[in-house]
């Protein structure tokens, strides 16, 4: 297998690639892995498109399926991610080519690559956009999260920082 695809000949063709990754061969990933285990598998797919304006756009499905085990930043305990991703990409090849944000449809993705794809930077991206933001084991509660500390009570000699006074002040 290929590391790179050439985006003119698979879209053109509607080609379509697969294959399997470990969790550790994916560098931007090890930061928030627990462990070795685990394996993310994907597939591919070409395809080119034309609009009402003969305007061609060059497109990738990428659907990526497996799973892995992760840290939970909260609590340190390792839990087990499934992938289910499928995306639809549009592959322009430089930056002039992306629509204004407004114009951007919903379910695709406008990716800036060139003349070539390179599989694993792909997917490493669609995997690290699937990770959760807050804690993935939801073993953390709103106990755990530590409540905002009150303004100090204003007592004669002591010197206040503005910002208890502005607290104070806001309370009122």
């Amino acid at each position: 297998m290929s590391d790179t695809i050439a985006i003119d000949r698979f879209t053109r063709l509607k080609q379509s690639v697969s294959g399997k990754f470990l969790p550790a061969e994916l560098p931007r990933l090890a930061e928030f892995l627990a462990g070795q285990e685990g394996e993310i598998s994907y597939v591919l797919t070409g395809q080119l498109t034309s609009d009402v304006t003969g305007s061609q756009k060059r497109r990738v499905k990428c659907i990526i399926s497996g799973w892995f085990l992760l840290v939970d930043p909260i609590d340190l305990q390792s839990v087990r991610h499934e992938l289910a991703i499928e995306s639809k990409l549009v592959l322009v090849s430089d930056e002039s080519e992306l629509p204004p944000l407004e114009l951007e449809s919903e379910g695709e993705d406008y990716v800036v690559c060139g003349a070539e794809l390179e599989i694993k930077a792909m997917i490493e991206e669609e995997v690290l956009l699937d990770l959760p933001i807050t804690s993935v084991s939801g073993a953390a509660t709103a106990d755990a999260i530590p409540a905002k500390p009150k303004a100090p009570a204003m007592t004669p000699g002591k010197k206040i920082s503005p910002f208890a006074k502005l607290a104070e002040l806001k309370k009122k």
